[in-house]
Formats: structure tokens, C-alpha cells, sequence
């Protein structure tokens, strides 16, 4: 179904348009995860995945019935617990057919080939559960991995890497414990984790695929190039950049960071290998750039005290920026970020950031304009001012969105590539799709 184009400058806020739950008197499945096909064409109603327990379910909206399921998967692993809590789409090299990477507690990489329903590749190594998957944003053959054990893993679904797929291995003196959260920066250059131990890294990675990738000796990066556990004081359970800035949460702290790394810009050159910061003098922050970091603001998040729980944001250029995160009590907070940016002032605003609401192809002072005047147009959340200029004080949302007859955890939020569609899913088989335009 086509959906009408609407201008760079329009902003709603999502409108619940169904609910799914459990056949009546079953209990359901937790949800963990909803993800959007990234590689649909524009105008297209878009088509997405949700996983949790051993349920893959891949659907589409519909207006006549609101979900429709296009495809179901159940994973048959011999593994009592297994429980698939990360999803990651891409495509298959050679033949263009989409392909779904999912994983869990069961610690392998199970890669779905929607079109054929049959399972292509399963990737090993990991000792532990598998907590998120991600694919790069600069190569549609390189897959992320976060693990419980520690460590984070690049994978190579070339065909001419599938000998051993594994690429790259963060490991060494970067976590100690579960990692949780892994971010691609958007130049595929950098990769955030954080994790149980409260810390989050930034680590620089090489040009991939390596001459190394396929062999058995794959990358191995024992330190990041950043380092601190002095944003978060509890388990780091979701990342993103948002430009050269960082958003981030941890369990029970009823907010989300906006900060900086001091001195980190993706416009200049990557620090080598060797400038990476050992860990021989025990520092709270270490950073290859020479300082600390510097925290922006926070947005409270009430009702989200259980750990990975995990928020979306929301960036395509010419449209506003928005942040979306649920709650334990079937309620979304929401905030449009234009509107924080453009009052807040901040200093990368005509660089990094403004990319996110400009044209494609605006230069630096025209992102500024553009971001500036659409700033002028908001007309949201009127009588509720943002708190800015004290990065400990917390920005309310500017609007609130509940699930009719849903008192249960929202775990995952996703936008569709265009921003018509948001999905949130959740506890008891949730699945609730919302539309803007």
C-alpha cells in the first residue's frame, strides 16, 4: 500500500492504530525486539520483525486488520532455554533476498532467509548469551555482536568468508562483564558498548573486511580508544549516536543522557591503533583525545526501572529528530529533539547534528537555517519548557502516548525507515503499531 509523501518540515506525533495480544487466557511471549526492513522503497507500507522466546514473526501493517503476518519462524535449537532478544536485518550478497540474523541465550547467530524460510548461516563463537546484533551502516555484509561474554564480535556473511565469518573481536581490557549494548556510529568507523560493569567504550575500528577476514586469525582489539563508567552508575542497557553525540541509559536511573566525548569529532582522521589508552593506571575515563567528556542534558523516563528496557531514536534527513522511550506501565514518552537542539544551542549544531532535520546536500550554515526555521514552526507540548543549560536536570517528554488497554513493559521501540510507522512491542505478546501521516 503507497503512503502519501509529506513535506521535510512536518511533524506529528504517532497515533495508535492497533494492538495485537495473546489468543484469550494465554499467557503470551515477552517481545524483546522490533525491527524494520531498512532497504524498502519509498511509499512502500513497510515490512517488519519482532522476536522474543522462540518466535521470529515477520509482518506489515494493514489498514482493514492492522497486522498482517507475512511469515512465522519458531526456532526448533535443542537449547530448553533459548530466548531470541536481538534481531538484525540485511541481504543476501549474491542474491539480493533479505535475510534476518537473530539470536539469544543460546549464543549462535541463527541468519533467516525470508524469501526461502530456511536458515543459511549460523555463526559460532560467542560463549555467551547474545545480547544485540547490528548491521554496519557502511557495508551490508558485516554483522555486530554483543555477548555476555564480554566481548564484541564483527562477522563476515560474504561467501568468500564463510570458512570462518568472524572479522574482528573486541575484547581484552574492554569489559569485564555482560555487554548489553552495542551503537554503530553513522561512518561505520566507530562502535559503542556498554554493559553490567557500568562502563561505556568507544572503539575505532579498522577497514573491514581485512585481508585477516576469512582466515582464523581475526582482528583482535584489546582497548578501546575511549573509556568511562562515570556517565551511568548501573547495567548500560542501550546506546546510540545521534551525530557525534551519545544517548545512553542504564537500569534505575529513570533518565537518558545526551553527552559529548571532549575533543571526538568524525570529521577528522581516526586515532591509530597505538594511541588507544591502556589500562596500567586505573583511570575513571580514559580517552585517545586527550580529555573527559561533558554531559548535555537528560530526559526523564519514568516507570523504567527493570533493565534492558531500550529506547529508539528516530534520524532521516529533513525531518525532525525524535527520541521515543516506553515504560513498564504500557506508556510511550516521546520528544522531538529539533526543539531541544535549537533552544539548547549546541555547539555542533550546524555540523554533526543538524544533518538529522536538513535536506540531503545542505552545507554546515545551511543546516543551521534550515534547523532554525523549523525550529520556529513547533507548536508542541506549549507551556512546558525544556531543562537546559544544567546537564543534571531533566527534560520532561513532550508528549505522552498510551496503549489502550496495555498496563504491561514496553521492551523495544522501532521507527520505520521513512518515519510513517512506529512498533513498540513487549510483555505478553504486545505488538502495537502506530502511524503519523
Amino acid at each position: 500500500m503507497a503512503t502519501a509523501s509529506k513535506p521535510h518540515d512536518t511533524w506529528e506525533f504517532p497515533r495508535v492504530k492497533s494492538v495485537a495480544g495473546p489468543p484469550k487466557g494465554a499467557a503470551g511471549t515477552t517481545y524483546y525486539g522490533a525491527y524494520f526492513y531498512p532497504f524498502t522503497p519509498p511509499g512502500v507500507d513497510p515490512v517488519f520483525a519482532v522476536i522474543g522466546g522462540r518466535e521470529t514473526i515477520i509482518a506489515r501493517p494493514n489498514a482493514k486488520t492492522g497486522l498482517e503476518i507475512i511469515a512465522y519462524f519458531h526456532d526448533d535449537l535443542v537449547f530448553q532455554s533459548e530466548s531470541l532478544c536481538s534481531a538484525a536485518w540485511t541481504r543476501c550478497p549474491t542474491t539480493g533476498d533479505p535475510l534476518l540474523a537473530v539470536g539469544g541465550a543460546a549464543g549462535i547467530i541463527k541468519i533467516l532467509n525470508i524469501k526461502t524460510g530456511k536458515v543459511v548461516q549460523t555463526l559460532t563463537g560467542h560463549g555467551d548469551e547474545i545480547m544485540e546484533i547490528l548491521l554496519s551502516p557502511i557495508d551490508q555484509t558485516l554483522l555486530a555482536s554483543a555477548s555476555a561474554d564480554s566481548t564484541v564480535r564483527i562477522w563476515s556473511i560474504d561467501p568468500a568468508h564463510s570458512r570462518q565469518p568472524c572479522a574482528l573481536v573486541c575484547a581484552g581490557e574492554g569489559h569485564k562483564e555482560t555487554i548489553l549494548s552495542i551503537a554503530f556510529h553513522s561512518s561505520g568507523r566507530y562502535l559503542l558498548s556498554g554493559g553490567m560493569d557500568h562502563i561505556v567504550n568507544l572503539w575505532v575500528l579498522p577497514d573491514l573486511p581485512a585481508p585477516s577476514t576469512g582466515s582464523d586469525n581475526p582482528i583482535t582489539l584489546h582497548y578501546p580508544h575511549f573509556s568511562t563508567s562515570m556517565v551511568h552508575s548501573n547495567y548500560i542497557d542501550c546506546l546510540f549516536f545521534h551525530g557525534d553525540y551519545i544517548l545512553s541509559k542504564a537500569a534505575k536511573e529513570s533518565r537518558i543522557v545526551l553527552w559529548a566525548i571532549d575533543g571526538f569529532t568524525s570529521r577528522a582522521d581516526p586515532p591509530t591503533a597505538a594511541e588507544a589508552p591502556t589500562t596500567h593506571e586505573w583511570c575513571e575515563t580514559r580517552s585517545a583525545w586527550g580529555g573527559g567528556f561533558e554531559r548535555m542534558c537528560q530526559f526523564e523516563i519514568t516507570y523504567t526501572d527493570p533493565f534492558f528496557m531500550r529506547f529508539s531514536l528516530f534520524t532521516r534527513p529533513g525531518c525532525h529528530p525524535m527520541l521515543a522511550m516506553g515504560s513498564t506501565v504500557g506508556r510511550v514518552n516521546l520528544w522531538d529533539l529539533c526543539r531541544t537542539e535549537v533552544a539548547a544551542r549546541l555547539p555542533r549544531i550546524g555540523g554533526d547534528l543538524a544533518t538529522s532535520v536538513s535536506p540531503a546536500g545542505d552545507s554546515g550554515a545551511d543546516s543551521a537555517a534550515t534547523l532554525s526555521g523549523l525550529a520556529q514552526g513547533l507548536k508542541i507540548s506549549e507551556g512546558k519548557k525544556d531543562v537546559l543549560g544544567d546537564p543534571y536536570g531533566v527534560t520532561k517528554p513532550h508528549h505522552h502516548l498510551d496503549i489502550p488497554k496495555v498496563k504491561t513493559t514496553i521492551r523495544h521501540i522501532a521507527f520505520s525507515q521513512g518515519g510513517e510507522y512506529m512498533v513498540m512491542v513487549g510483555e505478553g505478546s504486545m505488538i502495537c503499531i502506530c502511524k503519523r501521516w
